[in-house]
Order: structure tokens, then sequence, then C-alpha cells
């Protein structure tokens, strides 16, 4: 018995040395990413979800809106009281950022073929907004990583019929949404694929209801809390905080912005394997007969086809602005488009030539890993001291000021964190912040980091505010300024 389990064991390493390999680079990247940017500053958002997690940890007094969705920061609460540092959330993300390379390598596995996964897994392994990501405690890589394995189980389903299937991938969309709720636009192509393979009647199948119930039980707790906390419906609630005025003219002027994004780590070489990978995924719509009945490798390049189509466009309808964190989920499925592509070239190639279409298949694959390796290295390596003189000034309130103290600031989240002090705002009008004050607002703030009107510049002055600490420039301009306030 033993013997056969390390044969088997053997077996399995010899099988799959190429995703053993790929494997240990994702992890090698990652890691040492990951020593390189420990105690890099957090950005706003990081330290709202690290403020709302302090919140759940510790019951501390901190106010939020319904944009912000809860699961990450309740997560990040229990890793809290085990360590009260930034290192286990962070490790968290790390681990998320692996699992998505390797689901990306089960489904192009699945879809079509092991070659296709591995293709697809290199070349995301050092794609710069998977490695970029990791190290922002950001909803968005979670999202991304519960998106890939949805479509991974919900395929498997499709293929096998296996109801089981189906009831892991609602478990694995429910928890997705809990953390980004944009996570459930998956949903659209799953419903869509059934519609085009199956026709109406899957609706009358007891495991489609089934696994709608096991969402909306997901949902449910959060949705209860949502009515407690914000006095409605949490979900409609966070998604009007970013619906646009107009979603035609939205939708057309984020997909423009998005599509500069899929030329951006490798100029016109991405852009043409991108292209040359949408134009081979024609034979569904012209062989829709045959995939109908039946034809898998048909119905798996449709599938491709509705997992980057659909949730693009619904994201650059509904949401009043581009970043490119909003479409992260379509990049993993993009480089299974790019790599279903290369793929078939290299398969025809070899038809005609059986060393020439080798050769081709290494320099573009190295070529791409290594120009997307050096485009996510500088990214990194740029963005690590970022708002480091926000987390200074944090820093140096906690150690100067006491436990009632308020801090005035626009860099709320950040200086919230970091000082461990209640921070308020600057309205709109002088005398609006000044019928705000009471005694045991201590410190006013300023900084080139937000937007400023002019005459929140100019207040410490007319109100001859004393000097408390500054950060400035190697040239003498002044970057932060603290003041106090009498």
């Amino acid at each position: 018995m033993e013997l056969r389990f390390r044969m088997g064991i053997k077996e399995w390493f010899k099988e799959n040395w190429a995703f053993i390999g790929i494997l240990l680079f994702t992890i090698g990247i990652r890691i040492y990413y990951f020593i390189l940017t420990n105690g890099q500053p957090l950005w706003w958002d990081s330290a709202e979800y690290l403020n709302i997690a302090r919140r759940f940890a510790f019951g501390e007094d901190y106010s939020f809106g319904p944009v912000r969705p809860v699961f990450m920061s309740l997560i990040f609460s229990l890793f809290l009281r085990i360590s009260n540092t930034e290192l286990i959330p962070r490790l968290f993300m790390l681990f998320l950022s692996i699992a998505s390379v390797v689901g990306v390598y089960y489904l192009g596995k699945e879809i079509r073929d092991k070659t296709t996964g591995l293709i697809s897994a290199l070349l995301f392994s050092t794609f710069y907004i998977g490695l970029f990501y990791t190290y922002r405690l950001l909803v968005d890589l979670p999202s991304m990583t519960f998106f890939i394995f949805s479509a991974l189980f919900f395929y498997k389903y499709a293929k096998e019929k296996k109801s089981e299937f189906l009831y892991f991938t609602a478990l694995l969309v429910g928890i997705g949404t809990l953390f980004k709720l944009s996570t459930a636009f998956i949903l659209a192509p799953f419903l869509l694929y059934l519609l085009f393979t199956e026709k109406i009647g899957f609706i009358k199948k007891k495991e489609i209801w089934i696994s709608l119930g096991i969402f909306i039980m997901i949902l449910l707790p959060y949705v209860l809390w949502g009515f407690d906390e914000f006095h409605g419906f949490v979900l409609t609630e966070a998604s009007s905080h970013v619906a646009p005025s107009n979603y035609l003219t939205n939708l057309f002027s984020n997909l423009k912005s998005y599509f500069h994004l899929f030329n951006l780590a490798v100029p016109l070489t991405f852009l043409i394997l991108s292209a040359l990978g949408i134009i081979l995924l024609y034979k569904p719509l012209l062989y829709y007969r045959r995939m109908r009945e039946g034809n898998q490798t048909l119905r798996g390049e449709f599938y491709l086809i509705l997992l980057l189509v659909l949730p693009l466009l619904i994201i650059s309808t509904m949401i009043n602005h581009s970043e490119d964190r909003y479409i992260i989920t379509a990049f993993p499925i993009l480089f299974l488009v790019i790599a279903n592509g290369i793929n078939k070239l290299y398969w025809f190639g070899r038809e005609h030539n059986r060393i020439g279409p080798i050769i081709l298949l290494v320099v573009i694959l190295i070529f791409l890993t290594i120009s997307q390796f050096k485009y996510s290295d500088e990214l990194i390596k740029s963005k690590i001291g970022s708002y480091a003189d926000v987390k200074q000034a944090g820093l140096w309130l906690k150690e100067n000021s006491q436990p009632g103290d308020i801090i005035v600031t626009k860099s709320q989240p950040q200086i919230r964190y970091y000082s461990e002090r209640r921070t308020i705002g600057l309205p709109k009008t002088e005398e609006e912040f000044e019928a705000s004050l009471t005694p045991a607002t201590k410190f006013y703030m300023i900084s080139i980091f937000e937007a400023h009107q002019q005459w929140q510049y100019d207040y410490p002055k007319e109100k001859n505010l004393t000097l408390a600490q500054a950060y400035i420039t190697q040239d003498g301009s002044p970057l932060l300024i603290i003041y106090n306030l009498k």
C-alpha cells in the first residue's frame, strides 16, 4: 500500500513537472515582493478596511458607508485578535494570490487542455494586476480568486452534470460576493451559458434552485446586518454610491479606458495576442448548432467569451468611473483566451514543422513573461513609498497626542489607523468647520496627498496656528504639515 502510494506521488510529479515549476516560480516571486513591501504605507481604502476590522475586533467607534463590504474586514478582525499587525492579513492576500494562478491553470486545463492551462498560468503569474494587488489590502484580489474558482466549478458542473459541483459554485460565488459585490456579475455568464446550451429547461432542475438558495443564504446575514447598520437594503445602498448618471455614456467612456489597459504591460505584442486570441474564438458562433448539440471544445470557447465579455460590459455600465482593479476578473480570462489562441497556432504549425513552432512558442512565452515581470517590478517598487509621509504623520500623532484627542485631516482612514485617534474631515466652508470644533480637537493637518480648498491651506496662517510637525521634500517644498489647534 505504501509502495503504491509512493509510486502514485512519483507519477503525479512526473506528469505535472511543468505545473510544479510554474507554481514554485509563482510562490518565489510573490514571497520576494512580500518581503520587499513589508511595512509599506496603507492607501485610503486599505486603511478603511483595517479600521473596520478593528471595530469588529476591539469594539472601536468607527463609522463607514454601505459601499464598503465588511466580509474581508470581519476575517481580518479575527487575525487582529491573534496579532494586532498587518502581517496575517498580508499573508492571507499572499495565499489568495498564489491560489488565483493555480485556479487559472485548472480552469484552462478544464476548458481546453493542459497546455492552455500552463501557458495562461505562466503568463498570469507575472502580470502586474495580480502581483501589485497582492500587496494591497483591498477586496479586489479575493474577488478575483473566488471568481476564477467559481468559473472552474461551474464548468465542471456543466460538463459532468454533478450537482455537488453546482452547489460548490454557489458557495464560492456567495463568499466572493461578500468580499466584493461585483463578483456576482459572474452569474450572467452562467445564466447565458445554460440558456444557450440547455435552453430554458434548466430552470426545472432541482440543483439550480438549491444552488440559488445556498447563494441567498450566504448573503442573508450580511443583508440583515445591513438593515440594522444602515437602515436600508445594503446591496442597493452600496450600488447607489457608484451608479452613473447616464449608463450608456458611462459604458462607452469606461470601455475606451479599459481597452487601454489590455495593452498596458506589453505594448503592441500583448494587444496583438489579445486580438488574435479573441478572433480565434469565432467557431462557437460559426458552428452554433454543433455547440448546442454538445461539442465540448466549442462550448468551452463559448464559455470563455461569456466570462470575458459579460462582466466587463456590466462593470463598465454600472460603475461611474474606471480603475484597473474594477475589471481585475477580466484579466485571468483574457490570458486564457490568449493561451487558447497561442495553443491553436502552435498545433497548426506543428502540422507543417516540428521544431519551428516549439522555438516560436518558447520565445513568445519568455518575452511576455520577462516584459510583464519588468513592468510589475517597476510598478511595485515605485509605489512602495507612496503615502509614507502620511504614515509617519499618523505615527507621530500617536506619540504626541492623548487617546481622547481629535485630529482634523483629509487623510482620515490612514491617520485614524496609524494614530489610533479619532479623526474628522474638513467641510466645504470655514464656517462649518469652526462650528464643528470642540475642546478635544487638537490638531489640524494639511497635505498634498488629498485635494484641499484654498481656505483650508490659508486657515493656519489666518488663525496664527502653531506649527507642530512638518514633512518636506529634499528641495524644501512642504508635503504635509501638522498644526496645533487652539
